[in-house]
């Protein structure tokens, strides 16, 4: 009998799936008692961290614990790309998974921490999956190996979930463990937990500098606006020019990274090419909202980490007046000194742990803090200029608040078209 442990979308997901197989089980949550549940699998869902009861009760009586993503990898067939990393997860599987639908001639599945359980590829002859999977996906698995793992980058993040970050790192690094030599492992060469990373399968690197002669990869040559030239470099050198409607030189390394898988599976670079340049941007990254007597407003709601606020910020040049706080994840917001010191002429802080933030940052910027999104929105425009950006980019988690980082951004956005509606 298999214990299913987590009620939400994937539990509920994995439940229909054994019960279609006429496998025995039962689904629980924190709510339910374990105590004379006697399970030989216990398949916990994504968000259970490892110090809940369920992961003690599995050791104690010696039952094997696995992630959802471990148990729906041992029964599908095709092959797999795995997409990790801190920031640019989402946008960089969704990228991937137009790639292929458009130039290969593959059934693609597109799931995981995507919001589709990776169960439902399971028995539908898909000849590849694109997962994003996230820190808690990959902590419970154990023989999980993907034809191409790809790792974005590394900050602290979700330290409320893993404790330390030696943890949270180590459940990154999951993600090409099982890999062999005839497996492919794509790394972020400008992140410095990445660029020494040993691995048995082969590695390839993206980067926003020059790569060095010894490493095979992708990287910046010349930028001009959104359009850049890329050189791939592997047994020869080969310059790419790539046209994009992403703001930000952290979505061109997502590009890159797509550009290398898409390499790698042999598909036609050129349309590989205008698929990328056709690739509008996700909602709730730097989504441009409106324009109101000169002032830009960007909904980055996405962003939950300080790793990403810096993103955000490095995507403009000047006068920029950044909407921040929430639920802060275990980061440090003075890092963004010199990024506040040289582009944000004020930061407006909301949410549960604003005092806190405010004690980071309040040497390196103006401070105003806020009770609510929409006093934050109404402070920014009266303090913004003609040719300011105001950027929403919380860098915490939105709970304390909102239903969801998306909730989040969806009320930003509607905060800004009233105004428009007033001002505009």
């Amino acid at each position: 009998m298999i214990l299913i442990y987590g009620k939400g979308k994937t539990g509920t997901e994995l439940k229909s799936f054994l019960d279609s197989k006429g496998i025995q089980n039962i689904i629980l949550d924190d709510n339910d008692s374990i105590e004379n549940v006697k399970p030989e699998l216990i398949i916990v869902s994504p968000g259970v961290p490892f110090f809940k009861e369920i992961y003690r009760f599995a050791k104690k009586n010696r039952i094997p614990i696995i992630s959802d993503i471990e148990y729906a990898y041992r029964f599908f067939k095709g092959d797999i790309i795995a997409i990790t990393g801190t920031d640019g997860k989402t946008t960089t599987t969704s990228l991937i998974y137009d790639i292929f639908m458009s130039v290969s001639s593959k059934n693609v599945f597109v799931g995981g921490n995507y919001g589709i359980p990776f169960i439902n590829a399971v028995d539908k002859n898909y000849d590849l999956a694109v997962l994003e999977l996230s820190s808690f996906q990959l902590y419970s698995t154990k023989t999980f190996k993907p034809k191409i793992a790809i790792l974005l980058n590394i900050s602290k993040d979700h330290l409320d979930w893993h404790k330390k970050i030696k943890h949270y790192v180590l459940s990154k690094f999951k993600i090409f463990k099982n890999q062999t030599e005839k497996d492919y492992l794509i790394l972020n060469h400008d992140d410095s937990c990445l660029r020494n990373i040993q691995a048995k399968s082969k590695v390839y690197y993206f980067s926003l500098n020059t790569l060095p002669k010894d490493k095979k990869g992708i990287f910046l040559k010349d930028k001009k606006d959104n359009q850049y030239l890329l050189t791939i470099r592997d047994v020869s050198e080969k310059d790419l020019v790539v046209k994009t409607k992403l703001i930000g030189l952290h979505n061109l390394q997502n590009i890159m990274a797509s550009i290398l898988a898409a390499y790698l599976y042999g598909l036609d670079l050129d349309k590989v090419l205008e698929v990328i340049e056709k690739f509008e941007p996700l909602p709730h990254r730097i989504e441009f909202v409106a324009n109101i007597k000169g002032i830009s407003f960007y909904n980055d709601s996405k962003a939950t980490t300080v790793q990403a606020v810096e993103k955000a910020i490095d995507s403009f040049d000047k006068n920029v007046i950044l909407i921040l706080g929430g639920i802060n994840k275990g980061g440090d917001f003075s890092t963004l000194k010199d990024k506040l010191k040289e582009k944000v002429k004020k930061a407006i802080i909301i949410g549960r742990d604003k005092e806190e933030i405010k004690r980071m940052i309040e040497d390196y910027t103006d401070i105003e803090l806020s009770s609510s999104l929409e006093d934050a929105v109404m402070k920014a425009f009266n303090s913004a200029e003609k040719g300011y950006t105001v950027i929403l980019s919380p860098g915490c988690a939105s709970f304390d608040m909102f239903k969801s980082y998306a909730d989040r951004g969806e009320k930003f956005k509607k905060i800004v078209k009233n105004l428009e509606n007033l001002y505009g």
